[in-house]
């Protein structure tokens, strides 16, 4: 059997693909992105959480509170606030489906790109005043926990076989 170029392309394509794994988070300290006087929350692997403003840093371990709380697994770390760039977005994308959807009818003499945009500008006003009112968190560390599951799919192709392995880890 013989194989063209393109077949052995889409292949190569299909099996890196395929065979892609997430990256997971970080192993120490040092790309920690957040200032020392920062107020930010800790959450440990078995679920406590301490809050208070970030103290030192080393790649090791950081200060909150006073307390020092050294690397581990499933340690988590949020700073407070997170970006308005959410909520316009959000809003936005439902702006533009409902101006060309719902909307067009009140733009009958109008392009529906005119509704489209229209519908994109209140609805993104309105994403990003329901974001600035809502004081969340944005995740700035995480430590991969030991043993956390996933799911790989692993294609095994060859000249006489073309099948495609499910890896399961927990």
């Amino acid at each position: 059997m013989r194989l063209t170029s393109r077949a052995v392309i889409t292949r190569l394509v299909f099996t890196i693909f395929l065979s892609a794994t997430p990256a997971y988070g970080q192993t120490d300290f040092t790309n920690l992105k957040a200032r020392s006087g920062d107020i930010v929350f800790v959450t440990r692997a078995t679920g406590t959480t301490i809050s208070g403003p970030l103290g030192a840093i080393s790649p090791s371990s950081i200060t909150v509170n006073q307390e020092t709380i050294r690397y581990e697994p499933g340690l988590k770390i949020a700073r407070e606030g997170d970006r308005l760039w959410n909520g316009i977005i959000i809003g936005a994308a439902i702006g533009v489906v409902m101006g060309s959807t719902v909307g067009a009818e009140a733009c009958l003499d109008d392009p529906i790109v005119a509704c489209a945009v229209g519908g994109a500008v209140v609805w993104g006003g309105i994403g990003a005043l329901v974001d600035w009112l809502h004081k969340g968190r944005t995740t700035i560390f995480e430590a991969p926990r030991t043993g956390k599951p996933g799911v790989r799919l692993m294609p095994a192709i060859g000249l006489e076989r073309k099948k495609v392995d499910l890896v399961l880890s927990f």
